[in-house]
């Protein structure tokens, strides 16, 4: 009697667990971008692909307020780094040469430095030859606002500010190229 009750009950959560699978599927996976975004001023926003990308204003290293949404129009590279991160420093050689290529067809590239120091920031800005816009994010509130998951990562933004590519980790020149090409005139 103990097996069948066994037997029993392995067959009712096998049944259970199909039954489970199917309103999943016929029901559809939540958009993640729900549940990661946020809407102003009726406009939705979230960290995800395909989604706006998340605003936001801050100051550059030379001083100078940025705001991501003067940017609409022009393909962006958003890019998170600190000084201390092995793979950043690695990454910013490639960086700067797609920024050099294609900032005279619309790029922007944003380095967005994870609240360290400003002096620190610009000696190694210097040291590495960087041009693009370093934004200093004190406070790392940017950061959290994209949810950045560690650095390197970059986000990729359209013209139109959907999110279309997202990076986790180091990149490289080539894949930056693929990537922001349908979003620059010839």
């Amino acid at each position: 009697m103990p097996r069948v009750k066994g037997w029993l009950l392995l067959v009712g959560a096998a049944v259970c667990l199909i039954a489970a699978f199917f309103v999943v599927f016929d029901a559809g996976l939540p958009d993640r971008a729900t549940y990661t975004g946020f809407i102003e001023a009726g406009e939705e926003y979230a960290p995800e692909l395909n989604a706006i990308a998340p605003p936001f204003e801050a100051q550059t290293l030379a001083g100078e307020t940025l705001r991501l949404a003067d940017l609409r129009g022009k393909a962006v590279l958003i890019n998170f780094w600190a000084t201390w991160c092995e793979p950043c420093k690695a990454e910013m050689p490639d960086l700067q040469a797609v920024y050099e290529t294609y900032q005279g067809r619309g790029l922007r590239v944003l380095g967005v430095n994870l609240g360290e120091h400003k002096s620190d920031v610009s000696t190694w800005v210097k040291q590495l030859g960087l041009t693009f816009d370093i934004v200093m994010d004190d406070g790392q509130k940017i950061a959290a606002l994209y949810q950045i998951r560690g650095q390197p990562s970059s986000y990729l933004v359209a013209p139109d500010g959907v999110i279309t590519q997202i990076y986790y980790g180091p990149t490289i020149r080539q894949s930056l190229e693929a990537a922001i090409a349908p979003f620059l005139p010839s």
